[in-house]
């Protein structure tokens, strides 16, 4: 099992863009929270990771 690092943020202003950044995503969660993650990940894991918070 492997573990990712997650930031959870306040929500951002909209008028603010995000920054350009490679490899990263953003995931925004039915309840409200973001994930951002940055570099490689192991799609899978992150699957599994989000239906946890889901739950």
């Amino acid at each position: 099992m492997h573990f990712l690092p997650v930031e959870i943020v306040k929500e951002a202003s909209l008028a603010r863009p995000m920054p350009a950044a490679d490899n990263q995503i953003e995931i925004e969660l039915a309840s409200g929270h973001r994930m951002r993650i940055s570099g490689g990940y192991d799609p899978e894991a992150l699957a599994r990771l989000i239906r946890g918070l889901t739950a």
